[in-house]
């Protein structure tokens, strides 16, 4: 078995033949989360948005959180 990127080719992911594959079981994880591995913060979620209501302010914290 070779190995080969997986590259795009317009709307499809294709191999290094140009043959379509398929992507099955794709897991998203907690991709909507923000997680204190990703942050640095030692907290979860809830405590980091109020960490960072506390910093900037709420306007500031409420647009930054709706852009992440």
């Amino acid at each position: 078995m070779s190995t080969s990127f997986l590259r795009v080719d317009g709307t499809r992911i294709v191999n290094s033949e140009g043959k379509e594959v398929v992507l099955h079981r794709a897991g998203l994880g907690g991709w909507m989360s923000m997680e204190n591995f990703i942050s640095g913060y030692p907290g979860c979620e809830f405590q980091i948005r109020d960490a960072l209501t506390t910093a900037i302010g709420k306007d500031k914290s409420d647009f930054f959180i709706d852009k992440v």
